[in-house]
């Protein structure tokens, strides 16, 4: 038991070590420069889509939808909320659907050049020769898609992390037995999204581990995944229409609703997180145009989104009690501050790919050593 401990706090000590000189090696940090301007480039016209977006939809939704958006100044440092308020009353937005789309694709092309500055990074942190890497409009092309996965992740962490007030409140307004049917039904509905997924991923991985190397009955193996993935979601599906029947043929005590509820608060942090990872490791794994085997996703994907989570929380506090960004600099502190909050969160997303690399490196250095120790005693 000692030695395990000592094992894993020489190789975290390891992990540590490389990871500063990698970045420093690479310039990690000034390539999250570059993705933090991108990214201040591209905010403002993605507040307009927004904004526009909301403009074409009904005032009780727009209320409700600014209920949400005002829980969210509790994460990001006041200054940059109180930035992004004032350009939302400054900026004039027209109804109008023909105005959505000319900013919708608009924003996406800008919020693009975020994806494609990343996209660099990681090619510089798996060390790709230029001559193997994607022409001009093959990356503007992935950034795109990327650009368009992440949003969609995105919007729904951020959803995760304030639909427990959302329920509550429904609960005080509604009967609990409507409350706990959304609660399934949206669990429900995010249950056969990531069945979905996998299979998805599954197939992708298969089809590209073949492209290198044949891989034996490999339409039975694809054929075998859709009919699981088909089968577990015939099997959510029946279990949604059980515990709907239950929930309302049954008298549910208030209390055993609320239990429930307050669960469901509890983590729904800790899935918005997952849902942040995931959308990191989607970037990490299309982002490269050549990713190594060995080289895992999860530890360093979860590692991000723990830290960047961290990252925020420190950044708001220092800026609240100790920044004096707004003394010095004036009317741009706040974008002063803004930008440096974009810089530590593309700083964070870097980190964990380098993470992902060192450890794909020890494992690599592990087998190898193991094949030598193996051809040694044949």
């Amino acid at each position: 038991m000692v030695d395990l401990i000592c094992y894993y706090g020489y190789f975290i000590w390891y992990l540590i070590r490389r990871t500063v000189a990698c970045t420093i090696q690479k310039r990690l940090t000034g390539l999250s420069s570059e993705m933090a301007f991108n990214a201040m480039l591209g905010l403002f016209p993605a507040i307009i889509t927004i904004l526009t977006a909301i403009s074409l939809l009904e005032n009780s939704v727009k209320a409700t939808l600014g209920e949400l958006a005002n829980n969210f100044a509790g994460i990001v440092p006041e200054e940059v909320w109180n930035l992004l308020l004032n350009f939302k009353e400054y900026a004039n937005i027209s109804q109008g659907k023909s105005l959505f789309s000319i900013s919708f694709v608009a924003s996406i092309w800008v919020i693009s050049g975020v994806i494609c500055s990343a996209i660099n990074a990681l090619e510089n942190i798996h060390q790709i020769p230029r001559e193997k890497r994607r022409n001009f409009w093959h990356n503007r092309a992935i950034a795109i898609f990327l650009t368009i996965g992440t949003m969609i992740l995105w919007i729904a962490a951020n959803f995760l992390l304030l639909i427990g007030d959302f329920l509550l409140r429904l609960a005080v307004e509604q009967n609990w037995g409507n409350l706990l049917f959304i609660t399934w039904e949206i669990f429900s509905v995010i249950t056969i999204a990531t069945i979905l997924l996998a299979a998805l991923y599954f197939i992708y991985r298969l089809q590209r581990t073949s492209a290198r190397e044949p891989i034996k009955n490999q339409n039975t193996l694809i054929g075998l995944v859709i009919i699981g993935g088909t089968f577990l979601i015939q099997l959510v599906y029946s279990l949604f229409v059980f515990v709907q029947t239950s929930i309302v043929n049954l008298n549910i005590e208030q209390k055993v609703s609320f239990w429930l509820v307050s669960i469901w608060r509890w983590l729904s942090f800790p899935i918005a997180l997952g849902i942040v990872a995931i959308a990191f490791a989607f970037i990490y794994q299309f982002g490269t145009s050549i990713r190594a085997k060995q080289i895992p996703l999860i530890p360093g994907a979860v590692l991000a989104a723990i830290s960047w989570a961290i990252v925020s929380v420190v950044f708001r506090y220092y800026v609240f009690h100790a920044g004096i960004y707004n003394k010095i600099y004036g009317a741009l502190g706040a974008v002063i501050i803004l930008m440096l909050w974009l810089y530590l969160s593309s700083l964070v997303m870097l980190l964990g790919e380098q993470v992902n690399v060192i450890i794909g490196e020890a494992i690599n250095n592990k087998k190898y050593e193991e094949h030598k120790i193996r051809q040694l005693r044949l």
